[in-house]
């Protein structure tokens, strides 16, 4: 015990001088900043870097350290950069977007027919069913640009069949943003009309999301599986057929709705299964109960980008929900990075970090400030 506790002691001495030199380096770090803030030049230099980490290897008398003073020095800066950064992008602000306080009895569209889970999420969220509906998840966008709504309710992830990829695409395509979010218990059934049993069934319309969470029922028949525009839709066709061999997968709504019969409850694969739908506007929300905010962002490609954009997060404690990655259009093996943080939107740490992504990104914007939504299970 009396031998530990002196290579304890000689550790403590040891990291007294690490400390030291440590801020005897950031003090030139800083000087560094200045010159570099006075001459305009980038904070990244690659190739100085690695001049940096060839020369802790060189200076090592235990060769077998060597991958061990890389990773030392690369860490080391890492911080350096980060504290360059602040210096010379200190007080720059993002860009700033106008804002606008939520009317909840403003005019609004939601994806599907009547009796849609969107539609469901526009009422759990809304407290209303005066929406509009729409076909497709680009017309909500469309009537949101045309002015015909003020706020569109739509899908955007599933747990059990993962992110919706278009509507993503369609947030950056058209510059909208999330102001809200709801979750939906989502219950699939299959409904067939008034009399239909479940072998009188040959084919099986639904939205293909719908299809994919219920693949291990849908898989014990040889039914010929038809996606369709959504689940609600879906439902509807099949009650105009008065075919008792078309079945829809949807919800106990849609059976109540356009009068069909429920063959089968609760057919998808997972028991847990949820929908987060949000609410998008052209304007972000002006509240101080948002928590939750939605960037996408694009980086050059080289090792550590992804990672070193990340730390920013960690770095300032501020919790990573969700990373989607989207490919960049003509442009092989370039990803826009669609990223949902949990933290008070108004806080210092999260523009900082924030501003520290922006600076090392090819491409960032905000996408949504919004209160987080409950799972209630």
């Amino acid at each position: 015990m009396e031998e530990l506790t002196k290579l304890r002691q000689e550790i403590d001495t040891i990291d007294k001088e690490i400390i030291e030199l440590f801020e005897r380096r950031m003090g030139v770090v800083l000087d560094v900043a200045n010159y570099k803030k006075t001459h305009n030049t980038n904070v990244l230099q690659t190739s100085r870097e690695e001049q940096v980490l060839q020369k802790a290897v060189d200076n090592l008398q235990n060769k077998e350290l060597s991958q061990q003073a890389r990773e030392l020095m690369t860490e080391i800066m890492s911080i350096s950069k980060d504290f360059q950064k602040s210096q010379i992008y200190k007080n720059r602000k993002l860009k700033d977007y106008t804002r606008r306080a939520m009317d909840m009895k403003a005019p609004k569209g939601f994806y599907g027919d009547r009796g849609s889970n969107s539609e469901q999420a526009m009422i759990d969220f809304f407290g209303d069913n005066d929406g509009k509906s729409y076909n497709t998840f680009e017309e909500v966008f469309m009537a949101l640009k045309k002015g015909e709504i003020e706020y569109g309710v739509l899908p955007i992830e599933n747990s059990s069949t993962g992110a919706i990829t278009e509507v993503y695409d369609l947030l950056r395509k058209y510059d909208y943003f999330i102001v809200g979010e709801q979750w939906v218990s989502i219950n699939h059934c299959l409904l067939g009309i008034k009399g239909a049993k479940t072998e009188d069934i040959k084919e099986v319309y639904s939205h293909h999301q719908a299809i994919t969470q219920c693949d291990n029922f849908l898989s014990q028949y040889k039914w010929r599986i038809i996606p369709y525009k959504s689940t609600a839709s879906s439902a509807k066709l099949v009650a105009e057929s008065n075919d008792k061999t078309k079945g829809a997968i949807a919800s106990k709504i849609n059976a109540k709705l356009y009068g069909l019969d429920i063959l089968k409850e609760n057919i998808h694969s997972q028991s847990c299964n949820y929908t987060r739908f949000i609410v998008i506007s052209k304007y972000l929300l002006d509240s101080r109960e948002n928590n939750k905010t939605s960037i996408v962002f694009a980086l050059n490609s080289q090792p550590g980008a992804l990672y070193n954009a990340l730390r920013h997060f960690a770095k300032n404690n501020i919790n990573l929900l969700n990373i989607e990655s989207r490919p960049v259009e003509n442009s092989p093996e370039s990803y826009y990075f669609y990223t949902d943080l949990e933290y008070p939107c108004d806080s210092p740490k999260l523009e900082e970090a924030l501003i520290g992504i922006n600076q090392m990104s090819t491409f960032f914007e905000i996408v949504g400030e919004y209160k987080k939504g409950n799972i209630n299970k």
